[in-house]
Parts: C-alpha cells; sequence; structure tokens
C-alpha cells in the first residue's frame, strides 16, 4: 500500500483546482439549510461550476437564491421551491447534494434527527431514480451510516441506479484528523495525511495513525486520546457553539469533495474522502479516500501493513456498529 506524500498533494490539488472554463451543473438540495446556505455560497463562485442549482422546500428559499444572485460570479444560478420542482431542480445536473435534512442539536433524539433526514433522503431518492441517468450524488445529511445505504437501495428500487455515483462526504473526518495531527506535532496541517476509515459516527470514525505521514511517535495514551477527540468533535463544537451543529467546516469539507468529484468529471485524476459501497471490509459500505473518475468510483486505499493491535481492536468494534447502522438503512423497503 502507497501511503506517501502525493496523497496529500493529490487532496490539495483537488482543492484549488482552476479552470477558464465552466463546465458544470451543480444541485443543492436543501439549500435554504443552514449548512445549505453556506455550501451554496462556497460553490457560487467555484470556478468549475457553470450553473448552480438551488432547491429547497423552506418558503426562504427564494430570499437565499436572491442573496446568491448578488455575488459577481460568471455562472448562473437557478432556485425552486417545493416538491412539485423537484425534478425540474435535478434535471441535467451533473452532482447532486443532499445537505438539507434536520441538524442533530440538544434536545433533539437520534431517532428524531434519522426520521427526520429519511423522509428528505427519500423523497430526493425517489427523484433521481426517476430520472433517465443518474447523476454523481453526494449525501451530506446525517446519520450518513444510515441514509446512504437506504438513498441506494430506494434508487434500485425506482429505476436508474449507479453504485459507482453514490457518496456519503466524509471529507470532514480527514480535515479533522490532518489539522488536528499537524496542530499536535507543530506540523503544517496541509503537509499532513492522517486516513480516517469506517464510516461516520463518533462510534465508527476510526483514524488510524499507524498509517500517517509524517509519521510521528506518540504513545499509547496520546493515540487514544487523539483517536477520542477526531469521534467527539461534532459533541464538542456544539458545545462551544452553544448548542449548535458544526456547519462551517463542515460547508468546506463539502466544497472540497465537489471540487476532487469535477475533477473527476473533467477527465483528471481525482481523490475524494467518502463513504461507499464497498464489500472488502465485512460490511457492505466503508469509508475512506476513494479513487475516482468520470464514471465515477474506482477504487479504495486499503491499509493492511503495520496496522497496530489498538486499531484493529476499534475496527472490529466500529464496524459491528457500522453493519447495524447500515442494516437500519437498507430496512425502509421492508416497511414501505
Amino acid at each position: 500500500m502507497l501511503v506517501t506524500r502525493k496523497f496529500s498533494n493529490i487532496l490539495t490539488r483537488s482543492r484549488t483546482i482552476k479552470s477558464s472554463v465552466r463546465l458544470f451543473q451543480v444541485c443543492v438540495m436543501g439549500g435554504a439549510s443552514e449548512i445549505g446556505q453556506a455550501v451554496s455560497l462556497l460553490l457560487r463562485t467555484e470556478p468549475a461550476v457553470s450553473k448552480l442549482v438551488i432547491h429547497d422546500t423552506w418558503e426562504a428559499a427564494p430570499g437565499v437564491v436572491i442573496e446568491l444572485s448578488h455575488i459577481p460570479a460568471n455562472s448562473t444560478l437557478k432556485g425552486y421551491l417545493g416538491e412539485v420542482t423537484m425534478k425540474q431542480a435535478l434535471g441535467s445536473s451533473d452532482l447532486v447534494l443532499l445537505v438539507g435534512g434536520l441538524l442533530k442539536t440538544p434536545g433533539v433524539s437520534d431517532k428524531a434527527c434519522l426520521d427526520a433526514n429519511m423522509e428528505f433522503v427519500k423523497t430526493v431518492s425517489s427523484q433521481i431514480g426517476r430520472l433517465s441517468k443518474m447523476p454523481f450524488v453526494g449525501v451530506v445529511a446525517e446519520p450518513l451510516n444510515s441514509l446512504v445505504p437506504m438513498a441506494a437501495e430506494l434508487m434500485r428500487n425506482t429505476g436508474t441506479f449507479d453504485g459507482r455515483k453514490l457518496f456519503g462526504v466524509t471529507t470532514i473526518d480527514w480535515i479533522r484528523a490532518q489539522t488536528l495531527f499537524g496542530t499536535l506535532h507543530g506540523m503544517a496541517p496541509e503537509e499532513c495525511f492522517v486516513p480516517v476509515i469506517c464510516g461516520h459516527s463518533n462510534k465508527t470514525t476510526v483514524p488510524l495513525i499507524s498509517q500517517s505521514r509524517p509519521g510521528a511517535n506518540m504513545t499509547g495514551t496520546e493515540i487514544r486520546k487523539f483517536v477520542s477527540e477526531l469521534q467527539r468533535y461534532d459533541e464538542i463544537v456544539t458545545q462551544a457553539k452553544h448548542g449548535k451543529s458544526p456547519t462551517v467546516s463542515v460547508a468546506y469539507s463539502v466544497l472540497v469533495f465537489v471540487q476532487g468529484i469535477l475533477a473527476a468529471l473533467s477527465g483528471q485524476h481525482a481523490h475524494v474522502h467518502a463513504y461507499i459501497e464497498n464489500n472488502d471490509f465485512g460490511t457492505s459500505y466503508f469509508s475512506g479516500l476513494v479513487q475516482v473518475d468520470s464514471n465515477g468510483v474506482k477504487e479504495m486505499t486499503r491499509y493492511t501493513n503495520h496496522i497496530s493491535e489498538y486499531e484493529c481492536q476499534i475496527l472490529e468494534e466500529a464496524l459491528d456498529q457500522l453493519r447495524k447502522d447500515v442494516a437500519t438503512g437498507k430496512k425502509i423497503l421492508e416497511v414501505e
């Protein structure tokens, strides 16, 4: 397994793609949500986006589109409101982002969040499945571990589906690990690479310090503290924001993901951090560094050398939880 500085360079390039030609249409479903607005703002002037489409069922959506129109950009901007316009919003899009739904905040139970976001993803996925050709799809709504498998099952049963084009956006996990690792060791974060694998939740996110580049000597206690902090970042940010969920860093991570996908669509070699359909790790879905081309997923990076005993232990525990999360998502069709 080659895990060297070249991966950091690949990912850094994907964040700074520049093009004099705008080529791609990106649709932000849930674009009037807190995260959706931040994502839309970042994409408004993204060079590779020729048309930005904003869709939401929230009545404030037209105002969001008007605000975005005040930003000077050489791209087309279009807004849609309500479920009846969803097919129009999705049509001709190269990439669709599902960023709406309910944010997990204090007072909102896991079940309430899951139920609300299942409805959001269910509605959008069913419409995507009816398109003549499936666009690339990035799911941001939580919990990814369950919602991505659910989206896949719905698309399969609705019509058009290509598993290579469905991604759960987990770039935030890599960004956090990269920054935490760099800060801890006095290194420039952009020069650091820490693989983060398995799933996308506090119980299934597994950073591999043994595979980090540059390497660093860390005691067992330091490694456990690193893992704990990374897995608790959502909680840490929410507490610091007095009950508000992370949005700014998540939006930036979505931008990084979009840049990687659009690079792949334009014929460049690209990698993204994502949660995808993958049967190689004892579960049907898995998260990690994914090589992507214009057809979608090519392969996921594997790490087989010098994995520590502690990492194997937490990975096994995470896989047990991940299998349960995946099963929850797949069961949606059993109760229809």
